[in-house]
């Protein structure tokens, strides 16, 4: 019986450290997926700064 719970223990503990290296990999690439949000983010306001510095460029040149 023994032998039993501590086998019993042992797959328990085999299934929790399954599940957090599957939880860290899962917040890893949500971490990466934020991150790539982010360079999309910064690079379409680096367009936008772009396009308003000849705008206002332009307007200076009158």
């Amino acid at each position: 019986m023994a032998q039993h719970d501590s086998e019993d223990i042992k797959s328990k503990k085999r299934q929790l450290d399954i599940i957090r290296r599957e939880r860290d990999s899962i917040q890893r690439l949500l971490n990466q997926a934020r991150l790539e949000n982010l360079t999309q983010e910064v690079k379409n306001l680096i367009q936008e700064f772009d396009r308003l510095d000849a705008v206002l460029s332009e307007e200076d040149s009158y």
